[in-house]
């Protein structure tokens, strides 16, 4: 049965608690509805390391993965997420200064593949660096979107970047996404 991807959506954001050596911890799952398309690359830096007069090895170092995501619309109050500025539930403004700073967070989404079955992907630290507003007048048709770029990172804890689980036959598993595992803080150890 063919696997490919054909398919995005359910992508759902966790505000990141803490990320430390000792302790990964992430808030309640908030879904981000209109989700169309998630471009992600590896972001790595490569050396060549030389030997005999010729390649011996390739150094490489994988900082994460940019990305680029793109939604239908983004609502001012899920907006603060991404951005890190301030949402008023009585007056439904949203404020953005130039000192507000997005917050960090882990996140999950899942991808339809050709059997009908889902690819699942757990993000475990984001930072989003830009959001980009297209408005289009009405006779131009309905392709206003926003896409919002940045960069997946590995968690402290770990340096873990991304988990992929694809699910079995009649997705029963799909509560994966559901949750992000979280670290409990070490206990330190008696060695007396």
């Amino acid at each position: 049965m063919k696997k490919y991807l054909k398919g995005f959506s359910r992508f759902t954001l966790f505000p990141l608690t803490e990320n430390t050596l000792e302790k990964y911890l992430v808030g309640e799952g908030v879904k981000i509805p209109s989700a169309q398309k998630l471009s992600k690359e590896i972001d790595a830096e490569e050396e060549n390391i030389y030997a005999d007069d010729e390649v011996w090895d390739i150094d490489k170092t994988v900082n994460g993965e940019k990305f680029t995501l793109t939604l239908k619309e983004l609502s001012n109050e899920l907006r603060k997420l991404f951005e890190g500025g301030k949402y008023n539930e009585e007056t439904k403004e949203y404020d953005f200064s130039t000192t507000d700073n997005a917050t960090e967070f882990a996140c999950t989404y899942r991808g339809l593949l050709a059997d009908g079955t889902y690819r699942m992907f757990r993000q475990y630290r984001c930072k989003v660096s830009k959001v980009k507003m297209d408005l289009e007048t009405k006779g131009s048709g309905n392709n206003g979107s926003v896409e919002i770029e940045g960069m997946f990172m590995p968690r402290a804890y770990d340096n873990k970047l991304f988990t992929i689980k694809d699910t079995e036959k009649g997705n029963a598993d799909l509560t994966w996404l559901d949750t992000i595992p979280t670290t409990p803080a070490s206990e330190p150890t008696n060695n007396s």
